[in-house]
Formats: structure tokens, C-alpha cells, sequence
């Protein structure tokens, strides 16, 4: 056989090869993507398939100015904004033997994320500026409470707006200015 003509057939098998490897390779990475974490609806918001995660939500206790971890467990389906209102639940509900210091009657309204921003926007209910109680530490322990909570077990998260029935509120009650974002601070958290 002609030496050109081994060339060109080897040539194309191993064109050949790597383009089958290629696909397989491609093909087994869109099978990951359906088994796994995240996707896109058409209009570009992430979408997480149905599966349980384990988080850690942080609650004070009477003994301790720290907030200690609870491990729980929430379901993440649909849109990602729906994790965090699931996960912002779980911070309202609070945990027996633990103290919350979100107020009774506070719900969660709505929950955007800016991801350009990498900012949270919760919107709370009007119980949030009319239960509130007085006082710089409430005001300061509400804020961390929630602002510790979700930047730890939501990295993509770097910090949270506050806004109260649709509105900003310059404070909840006095003291802390609420018109800007707030950064986690995990001094309040003991992880033991």
C-alpha cells in the first residue's frame, strides 16, 4: 500500500476517534446536568431539580449571646429563589428549645437575587416594622440572624437587602440603618 494512503487512513481513524470521544464525553456531562444540581428555564433563571440538602440554621440560645447550628433538611425544587424562601421558613418557623428573634406574625413576602450583585432582597411583611421589638441588640440580632444564616449555607450569596411590604425602611426600629445592604458577620455563629 501507498505510504500517502496509510497516512490518510490513519488520519481519519483518529479523527474519527477523537470526535466519538468527544460526543460520549459530552453526551455523559448532559446526563450530569440532568441528574444533578442546576439548569435553565427559557427565561434564564436557575432551576434546581428535586433533591434534599442538609443546611445549618443557626439559632440563639437563653445561655449565649452566639447563635448554635441546627442541622435540617429542605427540599429544593423549581426556581432557585424558591430554596431560599424554603430556607428563610425555616428561619421563621424557628426551632424548639432555640430562640428566634424574628417576630410573630412576620412572613416572607417575596425573595429576589441579583446575581450580578450577588445580593438577596427579602421582602417581609408589615408585622416585621409593626411587631418589632425596641432596641439596638433586637435590631442587630435580627439582622445577623438572617444575613449569617443565608450567606453560610449560600455561597453564591454575599449579602442581603432588606425591604418591608415592598418598601425600604430606613430602620426597624430606631437604631440600625436598613437602606443599604448588609455583609455577614460570623462573629454571632459557634459552629460546635
Amino acid at each position: 500500500m501507498n505510504k500517502k494512503l496509510i497516512y490518510s487512513l490513519v488520519g481519519l481513524a483518529l479523527v474519527f476517534f477523537i470526535t466519538s470521544l468527544f460526543i460520549f464525553l459530552k453526551s455523559g456531562s448532559d446526563s450530569k446536568k440532568k441528574e444533578g444540581a442546576t439548569l435553565k428555564d427559557k427565561s434564564g433563571k436557575e432551576i434546581i431539580e428535586s433533591s434534599i440538602i442538609k443546611v445549618k440554621t443557626f439559632f440563639f440560645i437563653e445561655t449565649s449571646r452566639f447563635m448554635r447550628p441546627v442541622q435540617q433538611e429542605i427540599e429544593l425544587t423549581g426556581i432557585k429563589e424558591e430554596c431560599y424562601r424554603k430556607f428563610i421558613d425555616l428561619l421563621i418557623k424557628g426551632e424548639e428549645k432555640y430562640i428566634s428573634p424574628v417576630p410573630g406574625g412576620v412572613r416572607l413576602r417575596s425573595v429576589y437575587f441579583i446575581e450580578r450583585k450577588k445580593m438577596l432582597v427579602l421582602d417581609f411583611s408589615e408585622e416585621l416594622s409593626l411587631n418589632f421589638p425596641a432596641g439596638t441588640c433586637s435590631e442587630l440580632e435580627f439582622i445577623y440572624f438572617i444575613v449569617d444564616n443565608i450567606c453560610f449555607n449560600f455561597k453564591e450569596v454575599r449579602k442581603v437587602k432588606f425591604l418591608i411590604s415592598g418598601n425600604e425602611y430606613r430602620t426597624l426600629s430606631g437604631h440600625i440603618d436598613m437602606e443599604n445592604a448588609f455583609y455577614p458577620d460570623y462573629r454571632y455563629l459557634r459552629d460546635e
